[in-house]
């Protein structure tokens, strides 16, 4: 009886280990970098991608840079598919002109 609880603990907890993924930061190119992120639960694909974010600009301040959003896509959750995200995102010094935010269009 004991070894049928903890098959049924392991297999549980093999389940829910295996419907979580986290890529962390994965280097695409020069400064360039991602993450993916999803996880099984009651989240959604825009919690997904906050935590995502938040991972992506720690890791730029942690080089020294700031972070720039190249792209971003997300998935909430559906009948079975867990909800996801990925942030495609580059780490530039302080000073960086691509960093500036263009002026806004004046309405004239």
């Amino acid at each position: 009886m004991n070894r049928l609880i903890l098959a049924a603990v392991l297999i549980a907890a093999a389940v829910v280990v295996a419907a979580c993924a986290h890529s962390g930061v994965v280097s695409t190119g020069p400064d360039a970098y991602m993450i993916a992120n999803s996880e099984w639960g009651f989240t959604s694909g825009s919690y997904q991608k906050a935590e995502a974010l938040k991972e992506a600009s720690a890791y730029c301040k942690s080089l020294g840079k700031e972070m720039l959003i190249t792209s971003t896509s997300q998935k909430d959750v559906s009948w079975g598919k867990t909800p996801a995200a990925e942030v495609q995102f580059r780490c530039l010094p302080p000073a960086d002109p691509e960093l500036r935010q263009p002026a806004p269009a004046s309405g004239r």
